[in-house]
């Protein structure tokens, strides 16, 4: 089968393995802040198959320069193609990618192997329709323009600052220093915070601060970890944004660990604080709302969302300190919607409360009867 004929083109990019492909997928995608989607085997053979044939393009690239690729370019690479890597063999097996199926077959023959395809075909619409969708949404992908959707001619490039992320010879440190600096260049203000707050939460292994609203710059020191650092959004972004004058009463930890926040408040309300209590991650007060109003916050890192019996018994525990009902309300705090145990206990949110996530700081989910009826507590 002779070579591709066409544009004249420099050496092709070296070429990457899909297992590298995906370990940097998930620098730049970490999963605790972005759908699986991005980062997942399926899409880091996309970056493999797209650089193996040199679909890489620039954003203002003349359509006629670029190569292109759909997503059976993808799904037909096999672990044979792949070994056959110089830019010769490369570029004969984009031009049998390119024309269909049975050349594919054919080129493998001519190697004296079977055609064993790293995906079957029905796996092309998760592809195009979720990670090229979202690659394309965060600026990593081209799709050629002058076509119609309908069409099956390849449309598709990677863009090519997304693909020097993945040059073989870049160092890890520098990996991820140029992963950041891709996200703060081509990410939205939304997706770089919550690529940072998962990468913070990986690389934290030291006592988290919290910093006290309304106390003249008091302070509490919690153990590393991720129930931490939720609590640190919730009292330092959450409680600023909604309440009118938060302060924060005590917060606790495992191990009847107990930080008082502010001790002549809880006096002047006869409130007591002990460990062996059934204490919730958080207790704030607004004062500035009139009755005061008390919250009380669920970090969930993995399991401890307010459901239906929770509530109760923090109802049960306020009562006892002298607090009505009607002056509690409720907040379970998770890192993030995409984390797994969001997923898993947002299902069982107590009716009257309320859920937020640390990564989308500025947003809050309520739960509550919109008919009026018999209340679960």
């Amino acid at each position: 089968m002779p070579p591709l004929t066409g544009p004249r083109e420099p050496e092709l990019r070296k070429p990457i393995s899909p297992e590298e492909a995906e370990r940097r997928l998930r620098i730049i995608f970490p999963r605790a802040a972005f759908d699986a989607v991005f980062s997942s085997p399926l899409a880091a053979m996309a970056v493999t198959a797209l650089i193996h044939i040199d679909a890489v393009c620039n954003v203002d690239d003349d359509v006629q320069s670029v190569h292109w690729a759909r997503p059976t370019t993808v799904l037909w690479m096999s672990e044979e193609a792949l070994t056959h890597n110089s830019d010769e063999d490369r570029k004969i097996w984009r031009e049998a990618a390119a024309k269909n199926h049975k050349h594919v077959v054919t080129l493998h023959e001519s190697w004296g192997v079977p055609f064993q395809p790293s995906y079957r075909d029905n796996s092309r619409e998760t592809l195009r329709d979720e990670t090229f969708r979202e690659w394309r949404e965060h600026d990593a992908i081209r799709r050629r323009l002058d076509l119609p959707t309908s069409s099956s001619r390849p449309c598709w490039s990677l863009l090519d600052h997304f693909a020097d992320l993945f040059d073989p010879d870049l160092p890890d440190e520098d990996m991820e220093q140029a992963a950041q600096k891709w996200r703060d260049k081509h990410l939205e203000k939304g997706a770089r915070l919550k690529a940072h707050l998962a990468i913070k939460a990986e690389t934290t292994k030291h006592a988290v601060t919290v910093n006290l609203p309304n106390s003249g710059g008091a302070t509490r020191e919690l153990a590393a970890g991720i129930s931490s650092l939720i609590i640190k959004g919730a009292i330092e972004t959450w409680s600023v944004a909604r309440l009118q004058t938060p302060v924060v009463l005590a917060i606790s930890e495992p191990g009847d660990k107990v930080h008082v926040g502010d001790e002549k408040l809880l006096q002047t309300l006869g409130i007591k604080i002990d460990a062996k209590n059934i204490l919730p991650d958080v207790l704030m007060a607004d004062v500035g709302s009139d009755p005061v109003q008390f919250w009380v916050i669920e970090a969930v890192a993995t399991d401890g969302a307010v459901t239906t019996a929770r509530r109760k018994a923090l109802l049960k525990w306020a009562d006892q300190q002298g607090i009505k009902a009607d002056r509690c309300s409720f907040l379970t705090a998770f890192w993030s919607r995409n984390d797994g145990a969001a997923r898993k206990r947002l299902k069982d949110l107590a009716s009257e409360t309320w859920a937020w996530f640390a990564d989308e700081p500025h947003h809050e989910l309520a739960w509550y009867q919109v008919v009026p009826g018999t209340d679960e507590a």
